[in-house]
């Protein structure tokens, strides 16, 4: 047993460094990789810049219709509040006043009557 304990020794003391020196070697590539990702993605992002410089003019352009656009919204939604607002006060004086109002139309239809009568008699 302690015969293969020495052989695994020597040969861990000549394969370490061996392996070390592989798995040096291995990290180095890696980050030199890295390193040319970081450049080659710093490159795409300085060509992007003239691209989103337009966007953002574009993006200005576009501003001032979509701002007349919620004027126009904001227009319709105080039409739309002040007109619910008025037929619920018809509604009101409608039904508080409904016998005031039928009366007042059985009166006209009686006087509309009476015309077309008397025009037919003539």
């Amino acid at each position: 047993m302690d015969a293969l304990l020495l052989a695994l020794q020597n040969v861990s003391e000549q394969l370490l460094p061996i392996l070390g020196a592989v798995a040096l070697i291995f990290v180095c590539i890696l980050l030199k990789k890295g390193w040319q990702v970081m450049d080659s993605l710093n490159d795409t992002i300085k060509n992007l810049d003239p691209t989103l410089k337009l966007v953002d003019q574009s993006m200005e352009k576009v501003q001032a219709p979509l701002d007349t656009a919620v004027k126009y919204s904001h227009s319709l939604d105080k039409v739309h509040d002040k007109t619910s607002a008025v037929f619920g006060k018809v509604a009101d004086f409608a039904s508080r006043n409904t016998d005031t109002i039928l009366e007042k139309a059985g009166a006209a239809l009686e006087d509309t009557d009476e015309k077309k009568a008397g025009e037919d008699h003539e």
